[in-house]
């Protein structure tokens, strides 16, 4: 076993001069097309774009009634003698001196519903991350430190008598930088400047293990965990460090750490080989992540490269690879923060750089008690396909995608002197054939009431209250999202999946007893089935209902809680 001792944990970052080259034939031109009144916009874009090799990007249907899009220049005098449009014009860069929303936080489908973004520190997302790195300059106006240790703190004067130990009095501010990129990644605050991260405001907590060149040792690595296990209150690490090896040790903490509650995310590592030998990549408990090349925020691969050669939307030319790596992340030419001596802000690359999108994802999922088993899974089931995979190994893991209501945060409101609970969203379904009663009444508000019920159906149709009846137009299995808003404008959403199928046949038996006879009836499925009998006596178990006759009775009707009614003849 090739376990590192005190090895140089080089942070996981690239760093290449600008350059820029065309990645695609045709170059994509943004335009916005007007159409006539009588259109449909959304019918007539995507015939356009069809027909154009283009990329359809707004729809508008009330001030105007048109499209913006995405083409090459060949095609627009096509689009101009389209008989639905009124007139073509160029798309135009309109600058806001307001904080920049990163390409790595769009690509991943972030939006200003999912987490409330409007440029006002409101709200922060209720959930603790630790940043095992450099630290995290703990005076930066846009993140939201709350705590945290240095692992590098020693007693003892003499190399030879020095007890390492993570000391929480000692300072854990950033003396190089890497901490605190990170750390703006993951939750950057929404405010009016600088930038956003995944999850706004969300707690931070600089555990300092990395030294002022980036360099650190795994007992240093192993120490901040311990700590961070320590605390009972930190649900998510983010570990964009790593070296060449493996190590039971490592493995064995961050094991106790996904099963203390905490979710660990590292990045694969930056030398463009397989992550199995690379620790904490390769941990069997760590959730690794590998870099996504993106320069536009966009899905397509038509990004051109911006801050160092690289083809959008494939696997980063550096990023690590292989089995350990559960998903990939935007890593490519990210703008975070950096400490205030150094300019605040920066843009750097590296599968350090992908970590933390995953981190921040984690945290908003963690935000609603979300354990690291369901965080796991959610995180790779919501996750997409769209993007290449260049990587030796063949094996394309998901990229992180967090529009999903899944995603939607607690929140808590920075203003309030007394903060507001948010509410907790909950619906049960009750479908008979394709007709469902939805009853969001186990929906609660600890300290106020519940103002909206708001229904996503699944099937492009929606609809408001606490009980709702909606009927289907096919048997199949659909996602159906419950949004609740309280009296303070606190928000929580529930998703979950309705199988809506076709009723069960209900099967009949007679049975002769001598001077009576038995009427029984079941569900042809096995299912559970409960009702009532035209005649008194009768009774149920779980999966039939029977009654017993005078030989006098001729027949018997039975109908069932679905309204479902059959007649039992006397045998």
């Amino acid at each position: 076993m090739n376990i590192m001792r005190n090895v140089l944990l080089l942070m996981l970052t690239t760093f290449f001069i600008s350059t820029s080259y065309a990645q695609n034939a045709d170059v994509l031109n943004k335009y916005i097309v007007v159409l006539k009144p009588s259109t449909i916009p959304s019918v007539v874009a995507s015939d356009i774009a069809q027909q154009a090799n283009g990329r359809v990007g707004y729809i508008y249907e009330n001030a105007i009634r048109g499209f913006s899009i995405s083409i090459p220049e060949q095609a627009l005098r096509g689009i101009r003698n389209n008989p639905n449009v009124l007139y073509v014009e160029q798309d135009l860069p309109i600058t806001a001196f307001l904080q920049t929303f990163p390409t790595g936080v769009e690509r991943i489908f972030a939006n200003d519903v999912t987490l409330s973004i409007n440029n006002t520190d409101d709200q922060h997302v209720d959930a603790d991350v630790a940043v095992l790195d450099t630290g995290i300059d703990i005076d930066h106006p846009d993140l939201n430190v709350v705590g945290g240790a240095n692992c590098l703190s020693y007693s003892g004067k003499s190399p030879w008598n020095r007890t390492y130990y993570c000391d929480e009095t000692k300072g854990y501010d950033d003396d190089h930088y890497h901490g605190t990129h990170v750390a703006g990644t993951i939750g950057a605050l929404d405010n009016d400047f600088g930038v956003v991260g995944v999850a706004p405001g969300v707690r931070l907590w600089a555990v300092k293990v990395l030294d002022s060149a980036g360099s650190g040792s795994l007992a240093g690595i192993i120490a901040g965990i311990d700590w961070v296990v320590k605390q009972g209150n930190i649900e998510v690490i983010n570990m964009s460090l790593g070296g060449s090896g493996q190590s039971n040790a490592m493995d064995s903490s961050i094991k106790a750490a996904f099963e203390a509650g905490v979710f660990v995310v590292v990045a694969s590592g930056n030398s463009n080989a397989d992550s199995a030998g690379f620790t904490p990549a390769n941990a069997p408990f760590a959730f690794t992540v590998s870099a996504l090349a993106d320069f536009d925020g966009l899905e397509g691969g038509y990004g051109s490269a911006t801050c160092r050669s690289d083809e959008d939307d494939t696997l980063a030319n550096f990023s690590n690879w292989g089995t350990p790596v559960d998903i990939a992340a935007p890593g490519v030419c990210i703008t975070s923060t950096y400490p205030i001596e150094k300019g605040s802000y920066g843009t750097i690359s590296g599968t350090s750089m992908a970590s933390p999108h995953v981190a921040g994802a984690a945290a908003l999922l963690a935000s609603k008690e979300n354990e690291p088993t369901q965080i796991e899974n959610i995180l790779i089931t919501k996750g997409n396909s769209n993007w290449v995979d260049t990587s030796p190994d063949g094996v394309k893991e998901p990229l992180l995608d967090i529009q999903s209501a899944a995603f939607v945060p607690t929140l808590i409101d920075v203003n309030s002197s007394n903060e507001n609970a948010p509410p907790a969203a909950q619906f049960n379904a009750n479908c008979i054939d394709l007709t469902c009663t939805f009853d969001a009444s186990a929906s609660t508000d600890s300290d106020g009431t519940i103002v909206s019920y708001e229904w996503n159906f699944g099937d492009y149709s929606s609809g408001s209250g606490d009980i709702v009846v909606h009927v289907y137009g096919a048997y199949a299995s659909y996602n159906v999202t419950l949004t609740v808003t309280d009296d303070k404008g606190a928000v929580d959403v529930y998703e979950n999946t309705v199988n809506v199928s076709e009723p069960p046949a209900i099967v009949t038996e007679s049975i002769s007893m001598g001077k009576t006879w038995i009427a029984r009836v079941s569900y042809s499925s096995g299912a559970n089935i409960s009702g009532t009998w035209s005649e008194s006596g009768g009774s149920c178990t779980q999966t039939q209902c029977e009654i017993e006759l005078a030989k006098k009775k001729a027949s018997v009707v039975f109908t069932s809680d679905q309204n479902e009614s059959v007649i039992i003849y006397k045998p």
